[in-house]
């Protein structure tokens, strides 16, 4: 059987490749080697208790005020979701820092607490707004391949290959000020000295003016609503289709399943990383690649506790979507004690707080997540694997209850405990990478962007969290979008010659 084009894996950034090639009246597959799409957004269950693995803020969707790219292409799509704002309390019980407050709630109220720890922070925060906005629009600008980047957005010039903290020093922006904005770079893993501003920016930019949102329903709700969509358009898709090989056949690709079915196409789009793909699936080799993959540095791996309480939120006086407690918000110093597997730093996330349906009625499921550098899980292996998570889940859970004054140990009905090894067997994770490949150093999302075009290969894209943008329910759907309006530019340039 013959496709225009065929996708490799349901994930978010397949189904948003196949929603616009669907869209524009392609013909198109998509092979799904589960029996659910969405890749790691879905969910298992426990008892009562339907846990999501993944749980996701939407960065870029956007409010009234300021349109997110996942919006407006929602409605392109005409896809309906509803969203609610979130809000965070963070606590540093630092250890070389002079404070060990919280933070709580929108970044307003962190620009009045940075005040009152560094007077003059909101000045400086202020000052920065407008460089961040440029930056945004530049990107923007040079995602639709204009060449007056240089001449109208010169600050993204300027910091092109500045990281970080050397750009928000250049701001005059107080020290104390880029630890706890930086905060969430922390949890992924990326050291600000390390990161590129341009990404800095383009976060923070969204996260101040768009404000983070959550699904006031199950993931896996606005998963299967994208699948839905995308076979209304006359999209197909396969489940329990597991790919074994891709190959170069007369002039088109091949794609061979596990019963020995096979398709063909002009262009397959893989929702996989590069690495896996070409180590498994792709008989013909790429040097390239391999090399961009190898040189690229992997995300932190980690532990991720599902808890089901039989209690409701309310009694348990959980009032917040997301708790964090750090070690330290000095990025590189919080990042070297990650090492340890008994360090301080997690966060925790109550999906009932927006979305009433979490769990069963006067239930409450709460997730805790701690991150590892990847040589930090060398400590564990076949013969103290069971202990060492259990011994962690336990830690996580009486930090949690000490840090906030909140009683939950006795209120375990349901207790799953996910580990490196868990993510690496389930969704092919590299060593349990839970972010895929980290944007640092050169290896920046502008980079990426300005190099997407040479390193492209014939016939082959990838999509998803570990492409183009990086990780992120946000930015894996845009990539698929990206990709696909590259293909289908160069399909029409190919048809008017």
């Amino acid at each position: 059987m013959n496709y225009d084009y065929i996708i490799v894996g349901a994930g978010i950034g397949g189904l948003s490749a196949g929603l616009n090639l669907a869209f524009n009246n392609k013909k198109v597959l998509i092979l799904e080697k589960n029996s659910l799409p969405g890749g790691v957004v879905t969910t298992f269950k426990r008892g009562r208790f339907e846990f999501d693995v993944a749980l996701y803020d939407l960065l870029n969707y956007g409010n009234d005020k300021h349109i997110g790219s996942l919006k407006r292409l929602f409605k392109k799509f005409d896809l309906q979701i509803d969203t609610l704002p979130i809000n965070y309390n963070i606590r540093i019980n630092s250890i070389d820092e002079k404070y060990d407050d919280v933070i709580k709630g929108e970044i307003d109220d962190w620009v009045l607490k940075l005040e009152e720890l560094h007077s003059g922070s909101m000045a400086a925060f202020r000052g920065m707004l407008p460089i961040l906005k440029e930056i945004h629009e530049g990107l923007k600008a040079l995602k639709k391949g204009r060449t007056d980047i240089e001449k109208n957005f010169p600050n993204l010039i300027k910091y092109l290959d500045v990281s970080t903290v050397d750009a928000l020093k250049d701001l005059g922006i107080p020290f104390d000020t880029i630890n706890i904005l930086g905060h969430c770079w922390v949890d992924i893993g990326s050291p600000l000295n390390k990161l590129n501003f341009i990404d800095f920016a383009e976060y923070m930019y969204k996260f101040i003016f768009k404000r983070p949102v959550a699904l006031y329903e199950k993931n896996i709700s606005l998963v299967l609503k994208l699948a839905k969509r995308y076979q209304e358009l006359g999209g197909k898709i396969y489940y329990r289709a597991c790919v074994k090989e891709i190959n170069d056949v007369d002039n088109k690709k091949e794609i061979v399943l596990t019963d020995g079915t096979k398709y063909y196409t002009k262009e397959v789009i893989c929702n996989l990383s590069e690495r896996f793909a070409y180590k498994n699936l792709i008989s013909t080799s790429n040097l390239n690649a391999y090399q961009k993959e190898n040189a690229r540095t992997l995300s932190m791996n980690g532990v991720v506790v599902y808890l089901g309480l039989n209690k409701s939120y309310q009694d348990l006086k959980l009032y917040n979507y997301r708790y964090y407690k750090f070690q330290t918000l000095n990025s590189k110093n919080n990042i070297k004690y990650m090492s340890n597997l008994n360090h301080h730093t997690w966060q925790a996330i109550v999906p009932n707080i927006v979305n009433n349906d979490a769990s069963p009625k006067n239930t409450t499921i709460l997730i805790l997540k701690t991150l590892y550098t990847k040589d930090a899980w060398n400590e564990v292996n076949k013969f103290n694997y069971y202990e060492m998570k259990e011994k962690i889940a336990n830690n996580l859970i009486e930090e949690f209850e000490e840090t906030f004054g909140i009683d939950i140990k006795e209120y375990i009905e349901e207790m799953e405990i996910a580990t490196p090894i868990t993510f690496s067997k389930y969704v092919n994770s590299i060593n349990g990478s839970l972010f895929g490949p980290m944007r640092l150093g050169y290896d920046n999302s502008i980079n990426r962007l300005l190099s997407y075009d040479e390193e492209k290969m014939p016939s082959i894209s990838f999509v998803g969290g570990a492409s183009i943008f990086g990780n992120g329910v946000d930015n894996a759907f845009y990539s698929g979008y990206f990709v696909t309006e590259k293909l289908l530019e160069e399909e029409r340039r190919d048809y008017n010659g």
